[in-house]
């Protein structure tokens, strides 16, 4: 194991105990940058550096629905991935146009660098388009300006250090290791170094990275589309009509029980429930039964969050160890079917194997157990679930004012379409893994080509130290 020293007597300001602040390979790293002819301090090149609302300006009766009217995102840094791009999440959140307004120093503009000011400080993410948002407190913008002596400022090529390994190393070591939650000031993030080589240095770079991202962004097409593929292939070999969702009339039935909303009323959904029932089929309560897992005490917990859960490939990406549980928690068991009442239109439904077995998960999501005298295996319920035969009944099965959510009662009630025979069964599982493996092996060649973009701008940029 390769043992690193610090040396006490080189650093001037003690002002820090962490060791990692004396670490002497990244004070190498800004010794040198503090030395190149091409190095700026971010604060120079700065027009503004603005922070997200402090937590006594946004309170929980501020937030509306995203169907709210004019509604404005509120961005988190869930919103940013681990390579600095803006993404959707499920637990998105929205304030209305009037407190957008009240929180207007904070309005994002096209170029702003969004960057985390506490817990994932390695998160930053360029704003490439005009988008109606806010910040929460967590972030805060960077405004570049135009110019620095007489130099243009891409903003990508300055969003691209900050995600790469010199701008990486000088805010963890700021912020990074921190004994309670890691924590940037804007003072901090606006001191470090950046190299900012002229205008046309800066656009050979961004050519090189842009192929490469270019490739990533392909590979990242293909991952949604086999994804999608897998999830139609029920569709496709057990050929039940899906029908048109253009007209949207909603007609009230004489078979409404106690449901009188008009979604859960709609012509599709009755339309929808008609076509399977002219093949073989069951409802989810003639197939599963509850999951009877007792929760166990113990002074570590594998957490499974909504937001661990892949809504394309429909399975764990993440868990969270964690000593204490915030919440009250299910226990899951290798052979579970997991339903989550929010979200399960969208995929996030899960399979639990082995590796899996004994975790915690949130209370969103329901446990199910293949009953003994079911006739298909629960490989086959589990693909169907991510099929639109049931992601479009979850979905017209949604209720609630808020945050929609289908209830445990009207998941026992989906229709599951049966195959015919064991052996249509299995080629629809084998079709579906067939188009899952392809989704998972475009996704880890577009992690792959994004990690070969940063490493290539950290290796271009060097011949600048």
């Amino acid at each position: 194991m390769e043992i690193k020293t610090f040396i006490w007597d080189e650093v001037e300001n003690l002002d820090k105990l962490s060791s990692h602040t004396y670490d002497s390979e990244v004070l190498d790293m800004i010794n040198k940058l503090s030395k190149s002819k091409n190095k700026v301090i971010l604060n120079d090149i700065t027009e503004k550096i603005i922070s997200g609302p402090m937590g006594f300006q946004l309170h929980t009766t501020d937030y509306v629905e995203e169907t709210h009217p004019d509604s404005v995102k509120l961005l988190q840094i869930s919103n940013i991935n681990e390579f600095g791009e803006l993404i959707n999440t499920n637990r998105d959140k929205y304030i209305s146009k009037e407190k957008n307004n009240e929180l207007k120093k904070s309005i994002v503009k096209k170029n702003d660098i969004l960057i985390a000011k506490t817990g994932a400080i390695d998160r930053s993410a360029l704003v490439k388009e005009e988008i109606n948002a806010n910040l929460n407190q967590a972030l805060g913008i960077i405004r570049l300006k135009k110019e620095y002596n007489g130099i243009k400022i891409i903003p990508e090529f300055i969003h691209l250090f900050l995600n790469g390994y010199y701008g990486l190393k000088q805010l963890m070591r700021l912020g990074g290791y921190r004994s309670g939650q890691a924590g940037l000031s804007l003072d901090e993030i606006t001191s470090i170094f950046i190299l900012l080589p002229n205008e046309t240095e800066q656009k050979k770079i961004l050519e090189i990275i842009h192929k490469k991202l270019q490739n990533a962004n392909n590979h990242y097409q293909n991952y949604l589309r086999y994804s999608e593929e897998s999830k139609n292939i029920p569709i496709k070999l057990l050929n039940i009509k899906i029908p048109s969702e253009n007209q949207r009339t909603f007609i009230f039935t004489n078979d409404i029980k106690d449901r009188i909303d008009a979604i859960n009323n709609s012509p599709f959904l009755n339309q929808l429930k008609q076509e399977i029932k002219k093949k073989k089929y069951k409802n989810i309560n003639g197939l599963l039964t509850d999951a009877k897992n007792k929760f166990e005490y113990d002074e570590m917990y594998n957490l499974i969050d909504l937001d661990d859960i892949d809504e394309n490939l429909t399975e764990i990406k993440s868990f969270k160890e964690v000593p204490v549980l915030n919440s009250q928690k299910t226990t899951f068991k290798a052979g579970n079917l997991l339903i989550s009442k929010l979200g399960s239109e969208r995929g996030k439904v899960i399979l639990i194997d082995k590796k899996h077995d004994g975790f915690v998960g949130s209370g969103e999501l329901v446990g199910f157990e293949l009953k003994d005298d079911c006739p298909v295996t629960l490989s086959y319920i589990f693909y169907l679930l991510r099929s639109p035969y049931l992601t479009k009944q979850i979905e017209y099965s949604l209720s609630g004012c808020s945050r929609m959510r289908v209830s445990k009662k009207d998941m026992k009630h989906l229709l599951i379409p049966l195959p015919n025979n064991e052996s249509e069964e299995e080629l629809i599982i084998t079709k579906v893994e067939e188009l899952i493996k392809m989704a998972k092996d475009s996704y880890n060649l577009y992690v792959e080509e994004n990690k070969n973009a940063k490493e290539e701008y950290d290796n271009l940029l060097s011949k600048f130290l």
